[in-house]
Formats: structure tokens, C-alpha cells, sequence
């Protein structure tokens, strides 16, 4: 059980249901190194760690998990932390990262809560995982804003973009969050397994995120109902524990679409709908973006990158004048290496 102390009791018996379906693999020793000599992709399971075989050296599928478990640029040994804080603290579980709340057309396609990218399979499969990395935006108020708090947060998820049979998303990323009665920043780390008309809010995580940061985050579906989270903060040489989720009761994972969202969340129970302000974000680009697709007969995932990805951009409804303005936009760069750039338009 989760400690959640001061957390309203349905939101709280939310969050153990999710814990309860969440196991938590071995967190590694202090010494151990995931590249070292010796170590192989049994030894790397048993910790929940990407493993290697499986793809050819050289492929972009193979080097993201590579680069997952190599050490930080200065050489210093690879450290592991423990996947949920000792402690909750109730406030910051009052939100929800959801679905787009807006209709998309392609291949203009807006949202009121989402900004980024998301990659759909083709000839019969599924996709079976999605990783990328990112910088942690330093964020601020808008110039002349007025609201209490601004919220946005950045992640990767699986399905969620449209309405297959079954859909729900889980995800995993980082929060930015401006309060102006402080006057001050404030950045974390979650997870969640969004489910339409489920008001669970995302779970904070322990691994420890600062403005500008380099994030790597892998999720995989390791049947069709159980996904696991890696996440590592690259500029820390942090990697946190892997843990395992199981859908929510009745939901499978689709496999229908990949995600790499900048979103602003909704307070809970809004679904969507009525998101906080979004802050001033400093720009970023999600990097190494591939999700892998597989039938049911294929015996090695297939990658997708950024090529065939659609993008989303955010608007917002100005009431006076009243109109429709885009405050978030995302552009493809296609030359090596891609990536997904985020950039805010809201002055």
C-alpha cells in the first residue's frame, strides 16, 4: 500500500488499485554495471532492464537500449534508485494526463491538451514498445499571465490517441509545474495508466529531474496486458527501478498508437477537459523517437520513426476577442539525427 496520508479516500483507493497491479523487479546492486563484462540479457531481466539480443548492433532499436544502460559521459558507475518515494505528497496527485479532448483530422491536427507527435502501425501489427529521450523544459508564467498555478508535463505512452476497443494509455515522463504563490518551479517524475472514465491521477516517482536534465524513457508490452516502465535520467547517471503494470480490469493494450507528448494535464475528474493554464516553456526536442510494431507472426519488431509521424499542435480559446490561438507547436526534423521539436507560442 501506498503511503497517502491526506489524499481524498476515493483518490486514494484509485492509486492502490493501481499500485496493486504494479510489480516492482529487483533493483540492482550498487556495483553493477548493465554493460559490464559478463553481463547478459538474463542477468539484465532479472532486473527489468532493456536487453540487446534481440536486435542488430547498430539499429536504431539497438542503440537507444544501448545508450539506456551505458554510463554517463564522465564514466562514473551507473546508479540505480528505488521507483516510488517513500512518502506521497497528496497535492501533487490532484491532476490527470488524458486523451486529447479535440477531434484530429489529418494532416492538420490540433488538441486543447496535447502538443507532440504520434506514429500508428501498419500491415496488421501492433506496436509493441515506444521510447524516446528529451530535455526537462525549465518553465516560468506567461508574460502578463495571471493564474495560480501553470502545469505541463512531457511523456511517452502507448494507444490513447484514438478509440480502438479496449484503448487506455499508459505513460511515463516528468512534470513541470510554475506556482505563483511561490514564485518558484517545481519538477518530478511519474508514471500512470490512464483508462477513460477511471479517475486514477499519475503516481510520482522517485527518480530525481532538474531543468534541463537529458530523460530516457522506454515503455514495452510484454503481453496484452502488462507493460514495463524504464526511465533514466541521462545528466544524473540515474536509472530507476523497472517495474511491471497491469491494464486496468477489462482493458488490453491495443497497440493501435505511440505518443511523444508535451500535454497540459486536466485537475481530476475533468478527463480532459477544462486543463490547467500552460506555462512558458523553454524549447526542447524529443530525440531517438522509434516505436516497434510486430504481428502476430513476425518473429522481430519493426521500427517507426518519425518519418510517418502526424503532428499535434495545442490551441487555446482567447475570450476577448474571442478566438483560437495555437500556444504549442511541434516540428519533425527528419535529417540525422531526427527529432521532434516543442516550441511555446503563447505571448
Amino acid at each position: 500500500m501506498l503511503n497517502l496520508e491526506g489524499v481524498p479516500p476515493l483518490v486514494a483507493a484509485a492509486l492502490n488499485c493501481l499500485y496493486d497491479r504494479t510489480h516492482f523487479a529487483e533493483c540492482p546492486p550498487e556495483s553493477f554495471d548493465p554493460l559490464g563484462s559478463g553481463v547478459d540479457d538474463a542477468i539484465r531481466l532479472r532486473f527489468g532492464l532493456p536487453t540487446l539480443d534481440s536486435w542488430t548492433p547498430g539499429t536504431q532499436s539497438y542503440q537507444f537500449r544501448w545508450n539506456f544502460l551505458a554510463r554517463p559521459a564522465s564514466g562514473a558507475p551507473i546508479r540505480f534508485v528505488k521507483a516510488i518515494p517513500p512518502a506521497l505528497a497528496g497535492s501533487r496527485l490532484l491532476t490527470t494526463h488524458t486523451a486529447p479532448t479535440t477531434p484530429h483530422s489529418w494532416p492538420s491536427q490540433k488538441s486543447s491538451n496535447w502538443s507532440g507527435a504520434y506514429v500508428a502501425p501498419r500491415s496488421g501489427r501492433s506496436i509493441v514498445s515506444v521510447m524516446a529521450n528529451w530535455v526537462v523544459p525549465a518553465v516560468t508564467a506567461p508574460t502578463g499571465g495571471v493564474a495560480t498555478e501553470y502545469r505541463n508535463s512531457t511523456w511517452i505512452g502507448l494507444d490513447g490517441q484514438r478509440s480502438y476497443k479496449d484503448s487506455t494509455l499508459p505513460q511515463i515522463g516528468t512534470s513541470q509545474f510554475w506556482v505563483a504563490a511561490t514564485g518558484a518551479a517545481t519538477y518530478g517524475s511519474w508514471y500512470q495508466w490512464w483508462a477513460r472514465g477511471q479517475h486514477v491521477p499519475p503516481v510520482p516517482l522517485n527518480l530525481p529531474v532538474r531543468p534541463g536534465d537529458e530523460i530516457s524513457a522506454i515503455i514495452t508490452a510484454l503481453d496484452s496486458s502488462t507493460v514495463r516502465f524504464n526511465i533514466k535520467n541521462v545528466s544524473l547517471g540515474l536509472i530507476l527501478q523497472a517495474f511491471d503494470v497491469g491494464a486496468p480490469p477489462g482493458y488490453t493494450v491495443s497497440g493501435g498508437t505511440a505518443e511523444w507528448i508535451m500535454e497540459r494535464p486536466s485537475p481530476l475528474g475533468m478527463d480532459g477537459w477544462a486543463p490547467y493554464e500552460l506555462p512558458a516553456y523553454q524549447p526542447f526536442s524529443f530525440t531517438g523517437c522509434i516505436a516497434e510494431a510486430r504481428a502476430s507472426a513476425d518473429t522481430t519488431a519493426t521500427p517507426i520513426d518519425l518519418e510517418l509521424a502526424r503532428l499535434i499542435r495545442m490551441y487555446e480559446i482567447v475570450q476577448s476577442p474571442r478566438s483560437i490561438r495555437t500556444i504549442s507547436s511541434a516540428k519533425k526534423v527528419l535529417a540525422s539525427p531526427q527529432r521532434l521539436e516543442l516550441t511555446y507560442l503563447g505571448n
